[in-house]
């Protein structure tokens, strides 16, 4: 019995199909798969924004966006003040903030002051915030801020701050915010003042960004006291470097150097972070090779 030639390449065509396409779905399957484990290891996302601004703050002053819901983030912050006349003053911060769903986060703070010698609860705040939109729905991400700070120490009132946090992730992994403030006393003077935190930061180890340096700045209209006669009115100006030594620990730090005879000569901000908890599987940040194009 004959077979014909058309018979036997109809008869071996599907074969050499299926072993041909055997080799590529198995090399697909495999980039998958390690797109998958890449994207595992990145730092969860709120709401689609980089790491750095989805985790509190991007520097020592300057907060940025919200948390994840239902992710947590724990901070003891320093700061040290050294005048031009009188004593140095050194202050204590300890904060936890929590994120919710609809781009909300609520946080408690307490701060103790250390002043010749003398060491004494300062403050206790309650803190929220929220963000207007998804990030990069809205330009420069904007997102409004409330506090109320209870005074604990003698001599130190109540006040409130309302400010306004926009932030931006630029190409190359440059990331930069910005708060402007307003800030009432409700006992005592009674006064009010306004103010600006900016920084700008970029990583200089990637791909894992876990070194960035920058340039941050402070400028408040009317100082707040600390120790006896010391204030922070002016402008402050300095460099940044934050470090995460792991993808959940965080370290800044800020030396600032006073543009006025009223604020201190340098200034010394210190904020050692960790986070835990995140949102659901799938929402992660993309990768920083991804982020840098």
């Amino acid at each position: 019995m004959r077979i014909s030639f058309c018979t036997l390449s109809r008869a071996a065509l599907p074969v050499l199909l299926l072993a041909g396409s055997t080799p590529a779905n198995a090399q697909e399957m495999e980039n998958r798969q390690v797109v998958v484990q890449a994207e595992g290891e990145e730092l969860p996302s709120a709401y689609g924004a980089p790491p750095d601004l989805s985790h509190g703050r991007i520097s020592t002053l300057t907060k940025s966006y919200v948390l994840s819901p239902f992710s947590f983030e724990l901070e003891a912050g320093y700061e040290g003040d050294i005048f031009r006349h009188g004593l140095p003053a050194q202050l204590f911060r300890q904060e936890i903030e929590m994120g919710l769903p609809a781009r909300f986060t609520i946080g408690v703070q307490n701060q103790i002051e250390h002043f010749a010698g003398d060491t004494r609860d300062r403050s206790f705040t309650l803190e929220g915030r929220y963000a207007l939109a998804n990030w990069n729905k809205l330009p420069l991400n904007p997102a409004i801020s409330a506090e109320y700070r209870f005074g604990l120490s003698n001599g130190l009132s109540d006040s409130g701050e309302l400010a306004l946090l926009i932030s931006h992730d630029f190409p190359h992994l440059i990331e930069w915010a910005m708060n402007i403030f307003v800030d009432r006393e409700f006992g005592g003077r009674e006064t009010t003042s306004a103010g600006f935190a900016q920084s700008i930061e970029v990583p200089v180890l990637l791909p894992e960004e876990k070194l960035e340096v920058g340039l941050e700045m402070q400028y408040r209209s009317g100082g707040e006291t600390i120790g006896h006669e010391g204030t922070t009115k002016g402008l402050a100006i300095g460099p940044t470097l934050a470090w995460r030594p792991t993808k959940n620990v965080r370290f800044d730090l800020s030396p600032l150097l006073g543009c006025s005879d009223h604020t201190p000569a340098v200034q010394v901000f210190a904020v050692f972070s960790f986070s835990f908890g995140g949102p659901a599987a799938g929402d992660v940040e993309m990768p920083a090779s991804t982020r840098g194009h």
